[in-house]
């Protein structure tokens, strides 16, 4: 349902009514006699039909993005097997929750009538896309969790210690986006030119298409994790990651989360912990 212009609306957008009638006594060279010659849909605006209506202009873009993400490291197993000349293997199975939330709220008070809805796609980078409804809904929210366990089968050499390390990433965005509102295009503004002759009046032209902006607020929130091994030996230290969400049998409920999801938390774990074995990290032992 479309929102009819008021003298409100048109003060919000920089146009109190006096102003919008001394531009038009103006344009009719200074033949109006006051405020009661222009009308708004109401009056002789009303009578000829000449409507104006608010509407969104354009769509909304981003203003600014603040990315965080911290990182918290658990051990989950842990073998020593340094006094030992012989391997030692073992199975272990973990269970953990990744979860993503996104919420998408107006944050400008100060806006014209309006009866629309805004959508953000892909709201603060959380793959939700979440729609406001001015005059209604002012905030939208989404989230999805999954549970997932994986069991891995560990083989620890002679002499060398192995730890399972639970990598628990915390990323989140807060990202500020704007919509621009205005008069829709071919809005009309009724006025009176000498006493008796009554004219239309284009109110974009007649203002110069007068524009305010509303601004959104978009945040969102993940919790995933990521799984490395720590292998200590005479010769060194090494840290390599460990696949924890590749389809297989030892990796459960993964057939509920979409393909898109999984290859996101594959590609988190190569930027936190990397795509191959590194070795003689910080703090590793002087090589044998």
């Amino acid at each position: 349902m479309s929102v009819k212009t008021t003298w409100e609306d048109l003060s919000i957008l920089g146009w109190p009514k006096q102003n919008v009638y001394n531009k038009a006594n103006a344009s009719r060279g200074g033949t109006m006699e006051g405020l009661g010659d222009i009308s708004l849909n109401a009056g002789i605006a009303a009578e000829y039909q000449w409507w104006s209506y608010n509407e969104l202009s354009g769509q909304p873009y981003i203003v600014s993005k603040i990315p965080t993400m911290t990182n918290r490291e658990e051990t989950a197993w842990s073998y020593d097997n340094t006094q030992n000349s012989e391997p030692f293997t073992d199975t272990w199975t973990e269970k953990w929750t990744n979860t993503t939330t996104a919420s998408l709220t107006v944050d400008s008070s100060l806006t014209i009538g309006l009866s629309a809805s805004i959508t953000i796609l892909d709201v603060a980078s959380m793959g939700f896309n979440l729609t406001v409804t001015m005059g209604q809904s002012q905030t939208d929210s989404k989230s999805q969790s999954y549970e997932l366990s994986h069991t891995w089968e560990l083989k620890v050499g002679p002499n060398e210690k192995l730890s399972l390390v639970r990598v628990i990433t915390m990323s989140g965005e807060e990202v500020v986006y704007n919509q621009q509102f205005g008069i829709r295009s071919g809005s009309l503004l009724g006025s009176e030119y000498q006493d008796h002759y009554y004219w239309a009046r284009d109110i974009n032209s007649l203002l110069g298409t007068p524009r305010g902006q509303l601004t959104l607020r978009g945040s969102g929130r993940s919790t995933t994790h990521q799984y490395k091994l720590i292998r200590e030996s005479p010769k060194g230290r090494t840290i390599e990651p460990v696949p924890a969400y590749a389809v297989n049998k030892n990796n459960r409920l993964t057939g509920q989360v979409p393909a898109a999801v999984l290859e996101g938390w594959a590609a988190q774990t190569r930027l936190v912990i990397g795509e191959g074995i590194i070795k003689d990290a910080i703090g590793a032992s002087p090589a044998a």
